[in-house]
Parts: C-alpha cells; sequence; structure tokens
C-alpha cells in the first residue's frame, strides 16, 4: 500500500482486509448497522497504528470533491497552444463528471517542484503537466498517489502515464517542406535552450538531421536563441512574442544568409514575421516563416503561418481519459502499478507564411517569391 500523507478509510480497508464500506461505517459509528466484535476491533486498530483522525464536519464533503477533481500544470496561460489544450481537458472533464483547476508555473523549476509537493498532500482525480516536468522525482512520487499525465516529449525516467509526442518529427517535416521550396539556410529562433527543455532541443535536432539527410550541412540550421538572463527580463505575458522579434531583428540587422526562420513555436513565429515587416521585408516574397502548434491564431488570413498540427486537442481528451481508467479499475490495490503511453503524428499545415526560393544573377544568393 502506497503511503499516503493524510490516512484515509481506503488505506485502513487495504491494511485490515475489509471492505472500504466497512471501515467507514464503523468509524463513523453508523446507526442500524451490526459488525462482528472481531471485525469492529480490528478496524479501529489498523485506525490507530495507521494515524487516521476522523474528519471534521465539512472536511468530508471538500475531499470528495477533490476526490473529483484534475490539476493542469501549465508552463505559461499567454501561450494559446497550452490554452487550447486547457479548453480540451475542461470539455472532457465534465463527461467525467471532474473538475478543473489550473495552475501556471511561470517555467520556475521551484514553482514547479512546490505544486508537485503540495499535491502528494491531496486525493485528487489526477494531475495533468502540459510540459515535461523538470521534477521527474517528484512527478514519479505523486503518480504512485494520483494518476499523473504529461503532455509532450517523454522524459528520461519517467514512471508516469504520457501524451507523447516526438518533436523530432515536426522539426524534420518542417525541413523538408523547406527544402522543397529550395530553402538551403534558415534560422532556428528558440527561446533559451536548456537540457529540460527537450521539446526545443528535439525540434533543432529533427531540422539538422534532415539537412544531414539531404546530404548538407546540418550548422546551416542557425540557431538563434538568447540567454537566460535576457529572456528573464520579458514579461511574462509575452515573452515568445517578444523574444522571436528580437532574435529575428538581431538575424536581420547581421544581413543573415537564411532565407527561412523558424520559430521554436507559434507564438515565437509571429514575432519574426512582425520583425520581418518591421524591418522593410515581406512574408513569404523575402523569408519565409514557419512555427510549430497550429494554434487558432496561426490561421487568420492576416497571419495565415506554415506550421505543424500536433493534435492538441485530442491530446487534451485522451490525458483526462487516461485518468479517467486509471479511476475506474476494478482492481483498486493494482490501479497505478502501470504505465499508459499515447503518441499523435505531427501533420505539416501549409499557408501562406512559406513561398520559393530562387537564385537571382545579381546576388547570387536565395530570396523567396510567392
Amino acid at each position: 500500500m502506497g503511503k499516503r500523507n493524510k490516512v484515509t478509510t481506503r488505506d485502513i480497508a487495504e491494511y485490515t482486509g475489509v471492505s472500504q464500506s466497512t471501515v467507514s461505517m464503523i468509524l463513523s459509528n453508523k446507526p442500524h448497522v451490526s459488525f462482528s466484535k472481531e471485525t469492529i476491533d480490528k478496524v479501529r486498530q489498523g485506525a490507530k497504528e495507521l494515524g487516521y483522525k476522523k474528519p471534521v464536519a465539512g472536511v468530508k464533503k471538500k475531499e470528495q470533491a477533490l476526490a473529483k477533481s484534475i490539476i493542469v500544470i501549465c508552463p505559461l496561460l499567454s501561450n494559446g497552444y497550452y490554452s487550447m489544450i486547457i479548453h480540451s481537458i475542461t470539455e472532457r472533464a465534465k463527461d467525467y463528471g471532474y473538475t478543473v483547476f489550473t495552475v501556471s508555473t511561470l517555467r520556475d523549476v521551484s514553482q514547479e517542484e512546490l505544486y508537485l509537493n503540495l499535491l502528494s498532500g491531496f486525493e485528487l482525480a489526477g494531475v495533468i503537466s502540459l510540459y515535461p516536468p523538470t521534477k521527474i522525482a517528484q512527478a514519479n512520487a505523486l503518480s504512485k498517489q494520483v494518476p499523473v499525465v504529461s503532455i509532450g516529449d517523454k522524459p528520461d525516467a519517467c514512471r508516469f502515464d504520457a501524451v507523447e509526442l516526438d518533436s523530432k518529427k515536426p522539426g524534420y517535416i518542417i525541413a523538408e517542406h523547406l527544402l522543397s521550396l529550395g530553402h538551403k539556410h534558415i534560422t532556428y529562433i528558440c527561446t533559451p535552450i536548456r537540457p529540460k527543455e527537450i521539446g526545443r532541443i528535439h525540434r533543432l535536432a529533427g531540422l539538422r538531421s534532415c539537412f544531414k539527410d539531404h546530404d548538407l550541412d546540418p550548422e546551416w540550421v542557425e540557431v538563434k536563441s538568447p540567454t537566460i538572463a535576457a529572456y528573464g527580463r520579458y514579461s511574462a505575458d509575452n515573452s515568445e512574442y517578444q523574444n522571436g522579434y528580437d532574435m529575428a531583428s538581431q538575424a536581420l540587422d547581421e544581413h543573415t544568409s537564411s532565407t527561412a526562420f523558424v520559430g521554436n513555436n507559434d507564438m515565437t513565429a509571429f514575432g519574426i514575421m512582425a520583425a520581418i515587416s518591421d524591418h522593410g521585408f515581406r512574408v513569404p516574397h523575402d523569408y519565409s516563416v514557419c512555427g510549430f502548434d497550429n494554434i487558432p491564431l496561426s490561421s487568420m488570413p492576416q497571419i495565415a503561418l506554415t506550421t505543424i498540427e500536433h493534435a492538441s486537442l485530442a491530446k487534451g481528451r485522451e490525458a483526462v481519459d487516461i485518468i479517467y481508467k486509471k479511476n475506474t479499475q476494478k482492481n483498486i490495490s493494482a490501479k497505478h502499478h502501470y504505465i499508459m503511453r499515447m503518441e499523435y503524428e505531427p501533420e505539416l499545415i501549409v499557408r501562406n507564411s512559406t513561398g520559393k526560393c530562387k537564385i537571382t544573377n545579381k546576388t547570387k544568393e536565395c530570396h523567396n517569391i510567392s
């Protein structure tokens, strides 16, 4: 039996080998029911040994409400990708009678650790992390108490459930698309690339892998990424957009040889497009731009961003389905002892932000034509 911070009647039932309803009736002194003295003594002795404390008035209802609640851990609410998944989670949760609460870490590791440790003290329906957790040990420990599902690239050593995405595939697909249009020099613009940011690293790896497979130098995929200190000066509500704008501006000021830009997500790509426009260039006539995530704004006619669809809505629904399945297993004592994984294939969505590249006699350099 997994040890919980707070002993419940279910713990006592598992400990003593009697049903949870029997434990509940004995400890609540329910009238008009009778049990043998042996059973009563066993339950009360078990409760004493486990340190069970009888809930005070009103607490039981709160505990029951939490037991039907899903906590969503989100890095940034300002990114439409995460908002989109939260909406799908909330809609699916209603089908099962679950309530959804969302907390934001602002990509602060200490904040993530605080939430994971705090949640270990509650009896919840489940926890969904919209990104691979950095604190794997804490997430693994929490998953022994309640179903934990992460959405995104699979972290090493994880022992919790996951709706997976291999970000190397989207990177490879984007590179193939740009190469098919004649772009052989591209710039990957990204928020700080740190070991914990698995998705950002994998997307870059996918881009460079495609170049290598086409007998091109992987270093022709240039990387523009700020220092952690520089990125930390951005406001959280527009950090990704502003980073895309600033990094693209730097590349343009340096007269980059790239003819296409790839943002690590759609919000970054929007900033890239704004920088290109403010520097007097046009998308895709002068530079092509791609992103990832296919958030709703990407399809707006004024933006029309070429991007990757990786089933964001389906991933949110699947995460809730996994929690529901875990909570409805007949063998309660073993319901958290196996890992469920689901992976969705990415799909390229081509829009007007990408165009062909040609060689001009005057400059012998690539330029885009729509």
